[in-house]
Order: structure tokens, then sequence, then C-alpha cells
């Protein structure tokens, strides 16, 4: 961690895209600072406040993303946090820890994730998040289109989908959120593109476009971007959702 107490990239990588997010711990600090500190930073100006515990007094509205971290015994108030920072419109993640019993969190309006894979869980969400809001691309994504989905009400969904034929990726990714979603709204999606930038066409742009809004409502947030990345492997396609799908009638949860 750096003198400043902030988790940040190294200076050489600088762009003019910066990101700070807060971290509200309803939950264990330390695990959430060891899992933080193992984060990549994605090649961008990434800035992670260290994790605190929330006071009534004290927001962070000078953050562009907050994640609420609760445990089970925590979960109402971390809800509510989360809630009052959405009324405020603050874009807002509650990261739900599940323990070994967890349910899968439908009726939950966040991420849950089980404690034990919180390190590479909490990575697929930032790639799924960040990697795509670059200043170049075929299509891009800025934060402001991101905070569109993360100001919806809902659970979060992560889906990823990797091969050598792109329209396979994205038809076959596409199909397990729609699984995962359980015949819930899917209120909105962020999905991108991965690849080397010789390989990107704008129909795989519409095809990707066109298989989300066979899922979803003409209400649904749709951003879809293609960004111009430094890709290794001519051969290989990722595509990545981030979806707000809507929760199931409570079970007692709150």
């Amino acid at each position: 961690m750096s003198d400043s107490g902030m988790f940040t990239t190294d200076v050489d990588q600088v762009n003019e895209l910066t990101i700070t997010v807060a971290c509200e711990c309803y939950s264990n600090l330390s695990l959430i600072r060891d899992t933080l500190e193992q984060q990549s930073d994605l090649n961008r100006i990434l800035v992670w406040s260290p994790p605190v515990a929330p006071t009534p007094d004290n927001w962070n509205r000078e953050a562009e993303l907050v994640l609420v971290v609760s445990d089970k015994a925590n979960l109402p108030m971390a809800i509510a946090r989360s809630a009052s920072y959405k009324q405020q419109v603050q874009a807002t993640i509650l990261l739900y820890l599940q323990d070994e019993t967890g349910d899968p969190g439908e009726d939950i309006p966040g991420l849950s994730l089980p404690c034990k894979n919180l390190n590479a869980d909490l990575a697929r969400l930032t790639k799924a998040l960040f990697a795509p809001v670059i200043p170049q691309g075929l299509v891009c994504i800025d934060w402001a289109d991101t905070r569109h989905v993360l100001l919806l009400d809902g659970q979060i969904l992560i889906e990823e989908a990797s091969g050598s034929q792109l329209v396979d990726v994205i038809d076959a990714v596409v199909a397990r959120l729609h699984a995962h979603a359980s015949g819930r709204p899917i209120l909105g999606i962020q999905a991108s593109i991965l690849c080397r930038q010789d390989k990107l066409a704008m129909s795989h742009v519409h095809h990707l476009l066109s298989a989300c809004k066979e899922i979803t409502g003409e209400e649904a947030t749709l951003i879809v971007g293609a960004p111009f990345l430094d890709w290794p492997d001519s051969d290989h396609y990722e595509v990545r959702l981030i979806a707000s799908v809507a929760c199931v009638e409570l079970r007692g949860t709150r």
C-alpha cells in the first residue's frame, strides 16, 4: 500500500481516466483489505480506498463507486446503506459475503460472493465492470454509461465465456445469463467483447446487442462495448456481461 493509504496503479500507467472505489465494510476489515491488495490495476488509474467501517455521518460522496460489503449478520444494515447511496444517485454495489451454506442471493439487491472464492470473484467483477471503460474502442463505454447499470436495484450477475468463434461465445454467454436469471426480468446489462483490435467487426457488436435484446424487455438498459486491447492471442475471444436482474420476493432476509 502506498504512503497515501490508497491502492493505486503505477505512475507510468497514468491516463485520463481515474476511478476511485470506496469500500465500506459491515464485515471483516482485515479480510477485505487483504483482498483489495491482491486486485489487478487493469492498466489504468483505479484507486482503491482502504476499507472502513461505515458511520451514519460519514458518506463517501467523492468516490466514483462505493462497495458496501456485508456478512450475513449485518446484511439488513448493509442493504439500507446501499439503498441510501442509490437514492443519492451514487454508483453502489452491495457485496454479500456468503458462508458455506449461503443461498444464491436472488432476494438480495447486489452481488453475492462465497467467502472462499472472494479474491477470484472480486477480480471477475473488476474485469467485467472496468475493463471496457477505456478511451478508445470500436464502440466505447464511459463511466457515465456504466453508472446506469449500477444505479439499478436488482441482483447483480456476472457471466463470461471464451473461445475461438466469437458468435458462439456471444450466444453461450447470453444463454448463461438468461438461465441464471431464472425467469426474472433483466433490468440492465453492460456487455463487452474482448479480443485483438484487428479481429473486431461492427457485425459482432450488433450480434451481441441483438442477443441481449432477445432476453430483456424494452425498458432495459443495454450498454455494449468493444475496446481496443493489446490482446496476445489472435484466435481467442472473450465476452463479459454484468447484469442487474430483478430480485425475487424477499424471504425474511431484511
